[in-house]
């Protein structure tokens, strides 16, 4: 009797819970549309001491604070998502999720398999950008691989894929840190080829060579390899990056250009403009001269995060003139050289909008 009695009073409240609701949006109901993003729909992200949906700055959905390598109730994650659609489709975004850029109205796709997978759980690198935004929490010139200071998630991953949990076309991506002084990182990498996988992103210094970035590079269907050199020269790289290792980047681009036919389409050159370093018209002239002969065929210049992230709450994140002259002079040289734009849609916003993004 007290099970049909507890069992009465829970749908009760379910029910009481669903006309507390508001309904589903007009537009929702007359096209389909609505405002969401793929994370929310598919991606898990294991970042520092957290499972989130995402890696958005703006946080987005955590399904585990504190995270420390425990085992994960992935039904119980499967259940958060579904009343997250739910409530997207009446207009309802979890509240880190306002201002994203990430975020599209349009009819989603929605499936019950993880599509975007994301590592971003340890900080150690090998060399020390001044314009890095973990720079207050990694540790640099490591020099050998060792474990992320977090947790592991190897168990995690091959728990994924053994359970038939991840869709066979998902999206991976490694970001760190550098991935080639992570312990487990070529394993990881192995393990996502193994299973199959649509696409897989690497950002890496280049200082180190990886036989996983090779892997993926001769064998995945798609890969994203973005580096920053941010300059051409080796005298403005050591202050840039703090390291000695121009001539080495430069020769591991080379050899992973060479290792495989799709390599060229894969790699994709990054420009960060620093203020006092290299934000001149010349500089940035010669970089793109150099990644031409290199034969990139992909390139991006990006906005210091430091200076116009809110978090960090620069004084006055206004963009300085002669910026708008480094990206007319970018995107005059690439339609020269056929070089793909791959700004990312933060970086254009900044431009646009002189500064921060509304309401980001």
């Amino acid at each position: 009797m007290l099970k049909i009695l507890n069992f009465i009073d829970n749908l009760f409240e379910k029910n009481k819970q669903q006309e507390n609701k508001p309904p589903y949006t007009d537009e929702y109901l007359k096209t389909g549309e609505y405002l969401s993003c793929k994370s929310l729909h598919g991606g898990i992200t294991f970042i520092h001491s957290a499972v989130r949906a995402c890696c958005s700055n703006k946080l987005g959905v955590t399904f585990y604070e504190n995270y420390k390598g425990e085992p994960i109730n992935w039904e119980k994650i499967k259940k958060q998502r579904a009343k997250i659609i739910d409530d997207c489709k009446r207009g309802i975004l979890p509240k880190n999720c306002y201002g994203c850029v990430d975020l599209e109205k349009k009819k989603w796709d929605e499936h019950l398999l993880i599509d975007d997978l994301f590592f971003n759980y340890w900080d150690h690198c090998n060399c020390g950008c001044v314009y890095c935004i973990q720079a207050g929490r990694g540790e640099y010139f490591v020099k050998e691989k060792r474990p992320s200071d977090y947790y592991s998630v190897l168990n995690q991953v091959k728990y994924l894929y053994k359970n038939n949990l991840v869709a066979k076309n998902a999206h991976v991506e490694l970001v760190g840190g550098d991935l080639t002084v992570l312990d487990e990182a070529e394993e990881l990498i192995n393990t996502v080829l193994d299973y199959g996988v649509g696409r897989i992103t690497f950002h890496s210094s280049c200082i180190y060579y990886s036989k996983g970035i090779e892997r993926a590079l001769k064998e995945a269907p798609n890969v994203d390899f973005d580096f920053s050199v941010d300059c051409a020269s080796r005298e403005l790289y050591k202050k840039i990056k703090r390291i000695d290792a121009y001539d080495q980047v430069i020769d591991n681009i080379k050899r992973y250009l060479a290792c495989s036919e799709k390599a060229k389409d894969a790699l994709i050159a990054k420009y960060i403009i620093v203020d006092g370093l290299n934000d001149n018209l010349e500089e940035l002239g010669k970089w793109i001269d150099l990644m031409h002969s290199l034969g990139i065929r992909r390139a991006k210049v990006d906005v210091n995060f430091k200076k116009f992230f809110p978090e960090f709450n620069h004084p006055n994140p206004t963009v300085p003139e002669h910026y708008y002259k480094m990206f007319e002079l970018f995107n005059r040289k690439i339609q020269e050289y056929g070089i793909i734009d791959c700004c990312w849609e933060f970086t254009k916003r900044v431009l646009k909008e002189g500064g921060i993004p509304k309401g980001y």
